[in-house]
C-alpha cells in the first residue's frame, strides 16, 4: 500500500505537468507583448497599414460584394474601411480600447471608442491576434503612446 506522502508527491507531480502547457502558453504570449512594447519603442516602422480585424466565417454580402468594415492602423491613425475608401482616425484621439464580454467564434470582441467633431465613436471587431500575428498587440502599444490618458486593456492569453 502506498503511503501518504507518496500518494501526495504523486498529486503534485500531476498538477505541475497539468499547468505546464498553461504556463508555456502564457509566457509565449508575455513575451510577445514585450516585443511589441520593445519595437515600437525602437522606432519600428508600422506603414503600410495592419490589418487588426478579423475575418468572419460568416460575410455579409451586397451585390455580390463583401460589406464589412475592416479595421488597420498604422503610426499615426487607426483606419475603418467599408469600402474602396477608408476613414482615418488620429490615434491619439482613441479614448479607449477594451474588452467586451462578447464572444464570436472562441474570441473576445474589442470596442474602440474614438473623439470626432460630431461626438464620440465606438466600433467593434473580433481581432486578428495569433502566436504568428502580433499586429493587435503593436496597435494596443501605438494607443497607448499617443494618448496616455487613453483606457487601453492588456490582450489577454485567450485573445
Amino acid at each position: 500500500m502506498a503511503s501518504t506522502l507518496e500518494i501526495a508527491l504523486k498529486t503534485v507531480g500531476f498538477i505541475v505537468l497539468a499547468a505546464l502547457p498553461l504556463l508555456t502558453i502564457w509566457l509565449i504570449h508575455r513575451r510577445a507583448s514585450l516585443r511589441a512594447r520593445s519595437a515600437l519603442g525602437s522606432g519600428l516602422r508600422l506603414n503600410p497599414p495592419r490589418r487588426i480585424s478579423g475575418t468572419s466565417m460568416t460575410l455579409v454580402m451586397v451585390d455580390g460584394k463583401e460589406d464589412r468594415e475592416h479595421y488597420f492602423f498604422d503610426a499615426e491613425s487607426f483606419y475603418l474601411r467599408r469600402g474602396p475608401v477608408p476613414t482615418a482616425v488620429p490615434l491619439s484621439q482613441i479614448t479607449s480600447v477594451t474588452r467586451t464580454s462578447d464572444v464570436i467564434y472562441g474570441r473576445y470582441v474589442w470596442q474602440v471608442c474614438f473623439s470626432k467633431a460630431s461626438g464620440r465613436k465606438c466600433v467593434t471587431f473580433t481581432n486578428n491576434l495569433t502566436l504568428f500575428n502580433r499586429d493587435f498587440l503593436l496597435f494596443l502599444e501605438a494607443v497607448r503612446r499617443a494618448n496616455p490618458l487613453a483606457t487601453v486593456e492588456r490582450a489577454g492569453v485567450l485573445f
